[in-house]
């Protein structure tokens, strides 16, 4: 027999094989298929909203979304005495489901596939959380993953921000995500969060007999004006925090630091060390928004205190910083007085999308000589030009000057008075 039939019989068995396989798990994969809990059915529907895809029983009582993105970041350094790194990274990578549940209840799940730091893993968890509105009262709780309400710039979505990073007051006091509980009420004149927050995911360790480092958080806002293309927006925040338990760091001990508003170059000049002996540390945060046609104010202010033992002294530290916006085609910007949050600009009303200008300013200042704490501090100014070409596709230009001192050496690590500039871009593509 030759080679050809020889293979061509190989080949229907194999197939033979393949299908008597189908046939006779048919029923267990039909079986194993079947959602338990009875026979209840609604019809769905599905439809795109802003861009997103939207599943959606008739009844209402059930919806799922997804709020996915890519951002493809590049950035070039000037002027540097440190070697910085000019290059490209997959910022974030994003997948997450959204869901209402029999109309009261909410649940996320959100993860982050971008390209993080060596030995970290590519695979970050964000919001993971489970939500309980209570019917027709603006009450509502919430327990899982998801970011401590403190700091405005942080709460904002990362595809919603005017400029590819955040500030760099933000990036050192707002913590971000944390495991933890929260309740909300919010009605027409603004809201107020309460929670108290745990451990940053993938930091847990065995700890013995101590607890976890806790928070407990405040955060409340009103709008004096709420109309749509017309809004002022008065917030605080505070936050009184016991030291994490880390892998990384002794007991009773915390850091301090925060990018220059780049993330393409990850280390963080701006780095206290390790400030020791830690008993607790208090954090303010007071925030300013407006909104008046196409133009756009925002502005926070950030204060530390911690508080240590064996009469050390107290340390002091504070950032600030302003943003103001201009959309030169018109558009004007959501707002949300249930989360006391910024939403996107408006759908652009000209076919070849929308054009917006923007400056900010901030300062940072990690230092207490008093203390014996020499983070460092930076002034910087940051223009960006941003293209919505539609809803879903954003381009971003981002151009800096950074002002650093003397003690930005990343605890020793890099030189001081580092004074430079950058370009940095964004392709951003919201699924």
């Amino acid at each position: 027999m030759d080679a050809k039939k020889v293979q061509w019989l190989k080949n229907a068995a194999t197939l033979c094989v393949a299908v008597l396989f189908f046939v006779g798990t048919a029923g267990l994969l039909a079986q194993d298929s079947r959602v338990p809990g009875g026979s209840y059915k609604v019809p769905l529907g599905a439809e795109v909203r802003n861009g997103k895809m939207v599943f959606e029983t008739e009844d209402g009582d059930y919806r799922w979304w997804f709020d996915s993105r890519v951002q493809f970041d590049g950035a070039w350094f000037f002027e540097n005495k440190n070697d910085m790194s000019n290059s490209f990274v997959l910022r974030r990578v994003t997948f997450a489901m959204k869901a209402q549940l029999a109309r009261d209840w909410e649940a996320e799940v959100d993860v982050d596939f971008g390209e993080a730091t060596f030995p970290e893993a590519n695979l970050d968890a964000r919001d993971m959380w489970i939500k309980y509105s209570v019917p027709k009262s603006g009450l509502s709780f919430m327990v899982g993953n998801f970011k401590e309400p403190f700091g405005m710039e942080r709460l904002n979505s990362s595809r919603l921000l005017t400029f590819l990073e955040r500030s760099s007051p933000t990036n050192a006091f707002a913590l971000g995500r944390r495991i933890g509980v929260s309740g909300r009420y919010y009605n027409q004149y603004g809201q107020l969060t309460l929670a108290a927050m745990g451990h940053e995911l993938g930091t847990r360790i065995d700890k013995g007999q101590r607890d976890d480092g806790m928070s407990g958080n405040l955060r409340l806002s009103v709008a004096p004006v709420n109309q749509h293309g017309k809004n002022l927006h008065v917030g605080f925040g505070y936050s009184s925090k016991n030291p994490e338990t880390l892998p990384d760091l002794a007991e009773n001990t915390i850091e301090i630091r925060a990018r220059t508003e780049n993330y393409v170059f990850d280390p963080k000049q701006l780095h206290t060390g390790d400030i020791k002996d830690v008993n607790y540390y208090t954090r303010y945060n007071y925030e300013l928004m407006g909104i008046k046609g196409p133009f756009y104010f925002q502005a926070e202010a950030f204060s530390t205190e911690i508080f240590r033992w064996y009469d050390k002294p107290e340390v002091n530290l504070r950032g600030a910083y302003a943003t103001l916006s201009w959309t030169l085609t018109g558009e004007t910007r959501y707002y949300y007085i249930d989360e006391g949050e910024v939403g996107p600009i408006e759908k652009p009303k000209r076919n070849w999308g929308a054009l917006e200008v923007a400056a900010r300013v901030s300062y940072t200042d990690l230092n207490d000589l008093g203390a014996g704490i020499r983070g460092g501090s930076s002034k910087q100014l940051m223009l960006g030009l941003n293209y919505y070409p539609n809803t879903s596709i954003r381009l971003m230009f981002n151009y800096s000057i950074v002002d650093l001192d003397q003690y930005a050496t990343r605890k020793g690590n890099l030189f001081g008075d580092d004074d430079h500039s950058f370009v940095q871009m964004r392709i951003q593509a919201s699924l």
